[in-house]
């Protein structure tokens, strides 16, 4: 069975660059524009993975994420924070909340290959 990721960003560039890349090394891979359209995926797919933005409209990252973990059904799925807030306290709060890595923007694709096969024990590659 393929690993699925849920990437949540609200930039259109992000997402689909993000979607490409990842179905081209054989990950099944579903996007969301905001908090409120991530957290209505992440509950009706349970995705092994979430990349989440941070500064999003309508929900952010880090009120999604306080959702998910209050939900028995979300809160095991890991969930990698990809943001450009990178200041300490951004990145100790994602980690209070239950963010499994927090990663800074921009970030080298390889980089991200590495911690979603980390977190989701998955080897996909190219068939």
């Amino acid at each position: 069975m393929k690993t699925r990721i849920l990437v949540v960003d609200d930039e259109p560039d992000v997402r689909e660059f993000l979607s490409k890349r990842l179905e081209a090394r054989g990950y099944t891979v579903s996007t969301a524009c905001d908090g409120i359209e991530g957290l209505q995926a992440a509950t009706e797919t349970i995705p092994d993975l979430i990349l989440l933005d941070v500064m999003m409209p309508n929900k952010d990252g880090f009120s999604m994420l306080k959702d998910l973990q209050a939900n028995p059904a979300t809160q095991k799925i890991s969930v990698i924070m990809a943001t450009a807030k990178g200041q300490a306290g951004d990145i100790y709060y994602g980690q209070d909340l239950g963010a499994t890595d927090y990663l800074i923007k921009p970030i080298e694709f390889e980089e991200l290959l590495r911690y979603i096969r980390k977190y989701t024990g998955s080897d996909e590659s190219v068939s």
